[in-house]
């Protein structure tokens, strides 16, 4: 993880990352970036310090130079890259097509040190415990790069070894991205509202646990359990007496590009078939099971033979709580009925605030949204674009979404334009209706009923059981002045006029509260004294009393009503 504030150590150790930073950007010709963020003047370099462009870098395409600038910067950049490459509505067709390279086109480390990592971590040489082990990768990423191996029981295997020296350069690229986060929160207001630290935090959390390849070790187990039965997907089998924190050994599998349609169509396989498979896998992980792949675009899925699915990369995953995805369901069930309503609380309810100062304003502003984006069929719907006009509206009323917002939110886009590749007509919003509706209406099963009384019945025995002594302990602070009501008021800008008018209503409601009583009461006692002139037996004067007591109850009561007060 990385620290809530750097220290002044800190951020003199980091300082020679941000000169290199900054000299890879302008040495790929990105200097328009420097002046955007100003940090030439507040790391104080200047154009000389600067690293010259190579001869032919700034002839090379601007997408070229930006992937070519990700690479060098290294791991943590890279990933960026590939999240950019995977939102294919963000980003231009050419920037889209170069950055899918960092997927699988990473400069490999050395075979040899490879070999050595594996000896630190396992124990024992590579050519000891495997019958044979290629030193050449046959995958690189941002973190790891893959070799094919046999073992000695002659299964084929794929093993995962992490970069060398990564661990240091990426946690000191996170505390600078935390840096920027914290930038951008206090000083750039129109990005504030994406909760940009709460971001970075959960980016840096998940980035942390994937350099513990431990951790993607226990996912793949959890998700092939979770999948258990299902045919049509393929888990790699770990191997756990050869994986260790820097070394993952799985089984495996071999296909084509899960967005390769003419293959598929040579070998028997339905595009449009397998564009509706991997919408219902999406929604099954984020709707039913909370447990999702958090990174699912092409470079980590394979199509094998006989049109299984193979899925692999488990390393960054997502976790949602039930209620967080009663919340996804609502929201997607409100965006598919168009009930402008039901999408404001659901994103109230996966928001940091959980409330907003001006419902009435939001909720025209998603009357606003629904008629722009949600007028047409459902299944011209596009969920990657009802999504970023969302963010735009949560931007005008200052709401900031939870980080597991924006990684499911991720999964489902990401899944959407790999399906959009296989399907231009896929209706993906349709496909995840159901699963939103279930979840909506097991909340109302007799059985969640019956859980949520029990619930409410062990929490009311227990509070009652020390309600007593709670009261007694506060009565007797009381009796003796030790209790203290501390009141906290935001001036307004008008003054303390609006205090004054506050008060003077109380006043006067107790007042005519007082008044109303004491009329009432007197009245009473009229009436039961027989204190002649009377009609029919009963005393005038009481009855014109009792008469204008009620009226002065009746004109309090409406008065507290009309004002909100009941």
């Amino acid at each position: 993880m990385i620290p809530e504030i750097q220290s002044t150590v800190g951020f003199a150790k980091s300082l020679p990352r941000y000169h290199a930073i900054i000299g890879i950007l302008f040495k790929y010709g990105f200097a328009d970036v420097l002046k955007l963020v100003a940090l030439q003047q507040v790391l104080g370099l200047e154009k000389t310090q600067l690293q010259k462009h190579e001869t032919g870098i700034l002839s090379k395409p601007p997408q070229e130079r930006l992937r070519l600038a990700l690479e060098e910067l290294g791991p943590t950049f890279i990933k960026f890259g590939q999240i950019l490459s995977s939102r294919r509505d963000l980003i231009p067709s050419e920037y889209y097509a170069e950055l899918r390279q960092l997927q699988d086109e990473v400069p490999p480390f050395d075979g040899e040190l490879a070999k050595r990592i594996f000896l630190e971590e396992i124990g024992i040489p590579a050519e000891e415990a495997f019958a044979e082990f290629d030193g050449k990768p046959i995958a690189g990423a941002s973190i790891a790069q893959v070799h094919r191996a046999v073992t000695r029981q002659g299964e084929t295997v794929a093993v995962k070894i992490q970069r060398p020296d990564i661990r240091p350069m990426i946690e000191q690229d996170l505390v600078i991205l935390m840096d920027l986060a914290r930038f951008t929160d206090a000083c750039v207001p129109a990005l504030a509202a994406l909760n940009p630290v709460a971001t970075v935090r959960e980016f840096a959390a998940s980035l942390s646990r994937e350099l513990d390849f431990t951790h993607e070790a226990e996912n793949s187990v959890r998700f092939a359990r979770q999948f258990q039965g299902n045919p049509g997907l393929k888990v790699p089998r770990l191997f756990p007496d050869l994986s260790k924190s820097r070394v993952l050994t799985m089984e495996f599998i071999s296909g084509h590009a899960v967005n390769d349609v003419e293959t598929m169509k040579t070998e028997g396989v339905d595009p449009s078939a397998l564009s509706e498979r991997i919408s219902v896998l999406i929604f099954e992980q984020v709707l039913v099971h909370g447990f999702f792949h958090g990174d699912p675009h092409p470079g980590n899925m394979t199509l094998l033979p006989g049109g299984v699915l193979g899925l692999y990369d488990f390393g960054m995953m997502g976790e949602l709580s039930t209620s967080f995805r009663a919340s996804i369901a609502n929201l997607l069930a409100g965006l598919s009925t168009r009930d402008h309503r039901q999408v404001m609380n659901s994103l109230l309810e996966m928001s940091e605030e959980g409330s907003v100062g001006d419902p009435d304003a939001m909720l025209r502003g998603i009357e606003s949204f629904s008629t722009r984006h949600l007028g047409e069929s459902i299944s011209k719907v596009r969920l990657t674009v009802v999504f970023n006009a969302l963010l735009e509206l949560l931007q005008t009323h200052h709401l900031r979404m939870k980080g597991a917002f924006y990684l499911g939110i991720k999964a489902l886009t990401q899944i959407e334009a790999v399906g959009l590749e296989l399907n231009p007509s896929l209706n993906f919003v349709e496909i995840g209706r159901p699963y939103a509706e279930k979840i909506i209406l097991s909340r109302y099963t007799p059985g969640h009923i019956a859980d949520i009384l029990k619930r409410l019945a062990t929490e009311s025995v227990g509070f009652l059981e020390v309600l007593p002594d709670d009261f007694h302990r506060f009565w007797i602070r009381l009796r003796r002045g030790e209790v203290s009501i501390p009141i906290e008021h935001k001036i307004d800008p008008k003054g303390f006029e609006p205090i004054r008018t506050t008060v003077d209503s109380v006043a006067n409601r107790l007042a005519n509260s007082i008044l109303a009583a004491s009329v009432l009461i007197c009245s009473s006692i009229i009436i039961h004294s027989r204190i002649p002139p009377r009609i029919w037996d009963i005393p005038i004067l009481g009855l014109v009393g009792l008469i204008c007591g009620a009226l002065m109850t009746f004109r309090l009561v409406m008065s507290i009503w009309k004002h909100g007060g009941l």
